[in-house]
């Protein structure tokens, strides 16, 4: 009992710091930027190396569940790879580049910070593609697994990894588009990659949170208020 309990806590914890990072990111650094990444290099950055490697953390000492006969990955490899995937997005930072607003310093960046190295960006990227990957496969596959979960919740489950995906696909599409034609979307779409990060942010902290029986709790606390009036 008290391992699950302590397993709805993590999944709590994952969706509520996922719901709170790109709030957290506008308001302390107050202009929007091209990407959440680019945070780093901002008054946001605090928020940003934090939650991720909260991130990173959780998922790598999350279980989940034993893998069954006929899975592909166990939920803890899953996790654990998600974990390290995250924590390197935070060690090896995006290029303080074409942030669309002002950064705060890009001369002397924390860590592996850089202005322009390609390959630093390119294990930035695939390091958040795959984390994003991993969680909306957690999502779309793994959550569904439980027989007590109702058909409704299952639902929400596989659209959360569809969004998922459906977001790292479409940035990895533009990205692409970019490279070809040589233009910047963010001309014609400011700030594309931030929305649609947010999006697919937004996507999994719901997954998790409810996976967590975030709704159980809020009808606790709901009857706790109504038993106190009664």
């Amino acid at each position: 009992m008290e391992d699950k309990k302590s397993m709805y806590s993590l999944r709590k914890t994952i969706g509520i710091l996922g719901l709170a990072l790109p709030v957290l990111l506008l308001v302390a650094h107050q202009e929007l930027l091209s990407s959440m990444s680019h945070y780093y290099y901002t008054a946001g950055g605090v928020f940003f190396i934090l939650i991720l490697s909260a991130f990173g953390l959780i998922l790598i000492n999350y279980r989940g569940y034993p893998k069954k006969e006929g899975e592909f990955m166990s939920d803890r490899l899953i996790t654990t790879t998600a974990g390290i995937c995250i924590l390197i997005t935070v060690l090896v930072p995006t290029k303080s580049e074409n942030p669309l607003a002002t950064l705060f310093f890009t001369d002397t960046p924390y860590l592996f910070g850089h202005q322009s190295n390609n390959l630093l960006g390119t294990i930035h990227l695939l390091s958040a593609a795959i984390f994003f990957f991993l969680l909306g496969y957690m999502s779309f596959y793994k959550f569904v697994l439980n027989n007590e979960a109702s058909a409704s919740r299952n639902k929400l489950f596989r659209r959360s990894g569809i969004i998922i995906w459906a977001s790292v696909a479409a940035l990895l599409l533009i990205f692409i588009i970019e490279k070809l034609l040589g233009i910047n979307m963010d001309e014609i779409f400011p700030a594309y990659t931030f929305w649609l990060e947010w999006v697919a942010v937004y996507a999994f902290a719901v997954a998790w949170l409810v996976k967590g029986r975030i709704n159980k709790d809020i009808q606790d606390v709901i009857k706790k208020f109504t038993d106190r009036d009664a």
